[in-house]
């Protein structure tokens, strides 16, 4: 009788320890190190940028145009330089130290306080501290503004009631302008423009100019012509990591374009923001608010909302354009709050009311799989919100081959509607690339 025999014992596959789980294993005992390591991850983009930067500079060509004119507000240029920079010999150099600290406000300067006192006041000059205050340092041997006595300068007090009343009456012009009116050839006078120097974060501050720049202001001009004399070397090295940036993209190019006017001569890949920006600011029904933008990247659509009134949260998960979403932000000296991570990870979402909800090129990315799109359909339920302002993707591009939905554009507004608390759509138009834009309320 051959002998039965019993079945074999269930394979159970040895377990291997593989090197990946055996790091994770490793820095789950060990959290500082762990948190560390997550830290280097999430920045060595931003790292490699900066150090470029500096490596490179002499590679990078800082080919500013030392005599181009820019258009501000004179509301941006809020303090002045401790050291006044000359206006020939110096223009268009990177001149380190701390002249840029924030410490001398422009409106506590004499000179603006007595512009203020004579021509919104009705005060004579003679009973300003800058009108006394010169005097003597004429008489101390100093000659300012070009005077060399109390004649000489009263002469100057005239002239400066002469160009108040010609700037009210007027408008504020650029020195090319009045040049050509008067027909004079003083070339020299095409540097006397406002002049500003630009600080290690981007802020303009006063250099030359102090009689129309007070005067402006008084007025309320809405934008003045000036030129930037010096910029502060960490403000150069920023924006050497702008440039390095847009080298290493494929259009050779950045994203968006930028808002601060020493930057706003970078090339952007996508030239049409101002046109989304315009379809959008014509169709809001609020004018104020909470304003949520999702993917944000460096933040164009936050600068220019703001700009409006209103509070805007800029979500991007991205390390890199964190970073640059960050100095651009310190650089315009604006207020809206960075969200650092997935518009999925934000908890504080449930809790806050939108106005507006700008998703422009950026929900398609939440169809890629299974997983995120069923974390857009929850958050598309839990966004409370008035409106929202959608630009979907085209079906028919690459990256979307193996997605694990992939709608059409009314399809995907369909699927919105019925996600979400909105119920009517309306197209307001398309951008110059012909992508379209719907309003969703």
């Amino acid at each position: 009788m051959t002998q039965s025999l019993r079945r074999g014992e269930p394979y159970r596959p040895k377990k291997r320890i593989g090197f990946k789980l055996t790091v994770v294993s490793l820095l789950n005992r060990l959290p500082p190190l762990k948190k560390l390591l997550q830290y280097i991850s999430k920045n060595i983009s931003t790292l490699r940028y900066r150090w470029r930067a500096r490596r490179l500079a002499t590679a990078l060509s800082d080919d500013f145009d030392v005599d181009k004119i820019y258009w501000v507000e004179p509301e941006r240029i809020r303090y002045s330089s401790l050291l006044e920079f000359n206006i020939y010999k110096d223009k268009g150099q990177a001149i380190g130290g701390d002249w840029d600290r924030l410490e001398k406000q422009f409106e506590h300067l004499d000179v603006y306080i007595a512009f203020r006192e004579r021509f919104m006041e009705g005060e004579d000059w003679e009973d300003t501290f800058f009108y006394q205050q010169t005097l003597d340092d004429i008489a101390n041997g100093r000659f300012l503004v070009g005077c060399k006595s109390k004649a000489d300068f009263d002469k100057r007090c005239e002239d400066f009631d002469v160009l108040f009343q010609n700037i009210k009456n007027v408008g504020y012009k650029p020195q090319s302008e009045v040049l050509f009116e008067e027909n004079t050839r003083n070339l020299m006078q095409l540097e006397d423009e406002i002049t500003v120097n630009v600080g290690r974060n981007g802020d303009l501050i006063f250099n030359n100019g102090a009689h129309r720049l007070a005067i402006a202001k008084l007025l309320g001009v809405q934008k003045i012509p000036i030129k930037i004399t010096v910029r502060h070397p960490q403000w150069v090295d920023f924006r050497r990591q702008i440039l390095l940036y847009a080298k290493d993209q494929p259009s050779g190019k950045i994203y968006q374009p930028l808002t601060h006017p020493d930057l706003q001569d970078l090339p952007s890949f996508h030239d049409t923001e101002s046109n989304r920006f315009d379809l959008i600011r014509k169709n809001l029904s609020v004018t104020k608010g909470n304003l949520l933008d999702i993917g944000a990247h460096w933040g164009y659509f936050c600068h220019k909302f703001e700009e409006m009134g209103f509070d805007c949260y800029a979500v991007e998960s991205e390390g890199l354009h964190v970073y640059f979403l960050r100095k651009l932000k310190r650089a315009e000296n604006r207020h809206f709050k960075v969200i650092p991570k997935s518009i999925f990870e934000y908890r504080d979402i449930e809790n806050l009311y939108f106005e507006v909800v700008l998703a422009l090129n950026i929900f398609h990315h939440f169809l890629k799989d299974r997983a995120s799109y069923f974390e857009l359909l929850n958050l598309l339920g839990k966004l409370k919100l008035k409106e929202m302002y959608f630009q979907p993707h085209r079906p028919d591009e690459p990256q979307m081959e193996d997605a694990y939905k992939n709608y059409s554009e009314e399809e995907f507004v369909k699927f919105i509607l019925e996600a979400s608390r909105l119920t009517e759509a309306e197209f307001i138009g398309a951008t110059r690339d012909g992508r379209k834009i719907y309003k969703l309320y």
